[in-house]
C-alpha cells in the first residue's frame, strides 16, 4: 500500500482548489482514489476490490471488515466496551465500533463509508439523551475517545484539544497554569457535542460561549481532506461549526483560546419552596447586573423529589472572595435562607464533578430546551407548573433549570463574524429553560416524554401571552422530538445549507451520519 499523505500536504492541496477558485469537491471526486491517497490500495482488499452495489447490511459488514484489515482488531470491535450517559443510547447496537487515533483513520473512515455506503455516527463524550444522536443501529459507530490530545501552544494563548476528553480533563490540565478555557461545566461532558452546539460556561457572560472562543478547528471534511478552520481560513465554514452541529465534518481537534483563571467562588444552595419567587427575582436582577459585572455564573434550578418541592442554586465568581463581603451583583442571592449550603473558593476543575453527579449515568433520561425573553413572573408560572404536573410524571426528580443569556453574553456571541444561533443582543437578554428528567423502565417512556413535551409546550403558552417568547432551544439539552435548527432563524438556516452544500455536495454528514440535529425539521418528528 501506498504511504500515507501528510497533513501540510492535505492543506496544499485545498489551497490549490481555493486559490483556482474550484469547487472544494471535484464533480468527479472518486473515492478509492482519496484512500489510496491515504495509504488504503482497494485492490488489495477483496471485499472492496468487488464492491459495486451491496445492501446497507452487506456494507457495513465490508466496512467493519476493512477498518480491521487496516487498522488492526484494537481498533475495531463488534461488542466495544462504549459507554454512554443515557441508557437509551447504550441500548443501540453498532455493527461494529471504530476507535482512531489520529485525524488520518477518521479520514480513511468516511471515505471507506462512502465506499461502501454505510452509516455511521460520531460519538466524543456519549452525553445526549436519546438513541442516535451518538449512536447508530447496525453502522459504525465512531468513538473518539483515543483522541486525547492536550497541548498548550508555545505562547499559552491557544490549547490544542481533542476530541476524546472531557471537561474535567481539559481543566485540570491547565490548572496548573492557571489557565482555563470556555468550556463546559459538567465533568463527564465531552468537548466535541458540546462545543459545536454552542457551549454554556461559566464563563459565558464575559466571553460567549464555548464556540465563539475557539481560534480553530482541525476538520475532516466528506471528501477524506483534513484542513485547518478558522477566522481567516474558511470563514464561512468557520461560522457554520460555531453552533452548527455534527452537519460539516468530523472536528479531530479544536484550538481553544484560553483565560486567565485562578480560584473562583464557588456555592452550591438548597432551598425550600417558599424561596423560589425570591430566588427568580435575584436570577433576573442577575442577568441585568451582568451589565455592570460580568464575572458571575449562576442558575436557579426547582424539582421534585420524593414528594417535596424543592429549589436549588449554583454560583461561580471569577475571582475568590469572603462570603462575609461578597460582590454587589450577589448579595440578594446570599440574603435568602437556605436548607443547606456549600461555599468555598476553588478551581474551576474542582466545580465541574457537581454537575455530573446531579445527573448521573446509567438510567432512562430525557432533556427539552426552549428560551424566552427574560420575564420573572414567566419563571414563576413555569415553577408552579412544574410542581404541579410533577407528582404524575413517573421520574426520579423531575426538574427545570433557569440559566441566564444577559446582554454582555449575547454580545460576545457576535465576535468574529458572530456565531450560527441568531441570538441577537438588541432581542435580549433572554433566559433558557432546561427541562430534565431520569427513570428506569423503558415501558414509562412515553409517558415521560409527553409529559415534558406538554411541558415545554404548556410554557410556550405561557410566553406567548407574555410576549416572553423566542424560538431558539440549544441544541447539547434538547430532545429529538425540536426541531432545533429553525430556531436559528431562516436566514442563517439557508446560509448554513449553503455551507454543507459547499464543503459536502453529496450530503455525506446528512445521509451516513444521520443521528443528531440536521436542517430540516425534529430529528424524531413532532409526534411522541
Amino acid at each position: 500500500m501506498k504511504g500515507f499523505k501528510t497533513i501540510a500536504a492535505y492543506v496544499f492541496v485545498v489551497a490549490t482548489l481555493a486559490a483556482a477558485q474550484e469547487p472544494f469537491e471535484p464533480l468527479d471526486f472518486n473515492v478509492t482514489e482519496a484512500l489510496f491517497e491515504n495509504g488504503i490500495d482497494v485492490t488489495a482488499i477483496p471485499d472492496l476490490a468487488g464492491l459495486v452495489i451491496r445492501s446497507s447490511l452487506q456494507g457495513c459488514s465490508i466496512a467493519c471488515n476493512s477498518l480491521k484489515l487496516v487498522f488492526g482488531g484494537s481498533k475495531v470491535s463488534s461488542s466495544p466496551p462504549v459507554t454512554y450517559w443515557s441508557n437509551q443510547q447504550s441500548e443501540v447496537e453498532p455493527y461494529c465500533t471504530f476507535s482512531p487515533s489520529s485525524a488520518l483513520e477518521v479520514s480513511t473512515l468516511v471515505l471507506l463509508a462512502r465506499l461502501t455506503q454505510c452509516q455511521f455516527a460520531v460519538k466524543s463524550g456519549g452525553h445526549a439523551a436519546f438513541p442516535g444522536a451518538s449512536s447508530i443501529e447496525g453502522g459504525i459507530t465512531v468513538d473518539l475517545a483515543n483522541m486525547k490530545e492536550r497541548k498548550l501552544s508555545a505562547d499559552k494563548k491557544t490549547i490544542a484539544v481533542g476530541p476524546g476528553n472531557r471537561w474535567l480533563d481539559v481543566y485540570s490540565f491547565l490548572t496548573p497554569y492557571n489557565l482555563a478555557v470556555v468550556g463546559g461545566r459538567a465533568a463527564s461532558v465531552g468537548v466535541g457535542g458540546l462545543t459545536l452546539g454552542g457551549g454554556i460556561s461559566h464563563h459565558t457572560n464575559h466571553y460567549g460561549l464555548a464556540c465563539d472562543n475557539i481560534a480553530s478547528y482541525e476538520l475532516v471534511t466528506a471528501s477524506g481532506v483534513m484542513i485547518s478552520v478558522s477566522e481567516n481560513s474558511f470563514p464561512d465554514l468557520y461560522w457554520a461549526l460555531r453552533g452548527g452541529g455534527n452537519n460539516f465534518g468530523i472536528v479531530t481537534t479544536f484550538h481553544y483560546e484560553t483565560l486567565s483563571q485562578g480560584l473562583m467562588f464557588a456555592s452550591k444552595r438548597n432551598y425550600a419552596q417558599d424561596h423560589v419567587p425570591a430566588l427568580l427575582d435575584a436570577f433576573g436582577n442577575a442577568v441585568v447586573g451582568a451589565e455592570r459585572d460580568t464575572k458571575l455564573a449562576h442558575f436557579v434550578a426547582v424539582a421534585y423529589f420524593s414528594g417535596m418541592t424543592i429549589a436549588s442554586t449554583e454560583f461561580e465568581y471569577f475571582t475568590p472572595f469572603d462570603v462575609a463581603s461578597p460582590p454587589e451583583i450577589l448579595k440578594e442571592y446570599l440574603g435568602i435562607p437556605t436548607l443547606q449550603a456549600s461555599t468555598r473558593n476553588m478551581t474551576l476543575a474542582e466545580t465541574t464533578p457537581g454537575l455530573s453527579e446531579t445527573m448521573p449515568a446509567g438510567f432512562r433520561t430525557t432533556m427539552w430546551s426552549q428560551s424566552f425573553r427574560l420575564n420573572v413572573e414567566l419563571m414563576k408560572r413555569m415553577s408552579d407548573l412544574l410542581f404541579t404536573n410533577a407528582p404524575g410524571i413517573p421520574c426520579i426528580a423531575p426538574s427545570v433549570t433557569f440559566q441566564a443569556f444577559s446582554k454582555p453574553a449575547l454580545k460576545a456571541m457576535q465576535k468574529k463574524g458572530g456565531n450560527a444561533l441568531g441570538l441577537s443582543p438588541d432581542d435580549g437578554p433572554f433566559f433558557h429553560a432546561l427541562f430534565y428528567c431520569s427513570w428506569t423502565e423503558a415501558k414509562d417512556d412515553k409517558v415521560v416524554l409527553k409529559a415534558a413535551q406538554n411541558y415545554i409546550n404548556t410554557s410556550i403558552t405561557f410566553a406567548k401571552e407574555m410576549n416572553a417568547y423566542n424560538d431558539y432551544m440549544y441544541m447539547p439539552y434538547s430532545s429529538p422530538y425540536q426541531p432545533v435548527m429553525s430556531g436559528y432563524g431562516a436566514d442563517n438556516v439557508a446560509r448554513l445549507k449553503a455551507v454543507s452544500k459547499k464543503y459536502d455536495p453529496s450530503g455525506v454528514f446528512h445521509t451516513l451520519q444521520p443521528g443528531y440535529f440536521k436542517f430540516d425539521g425534529a430529528p424524531y418528528g413532532t409526534t411522541i
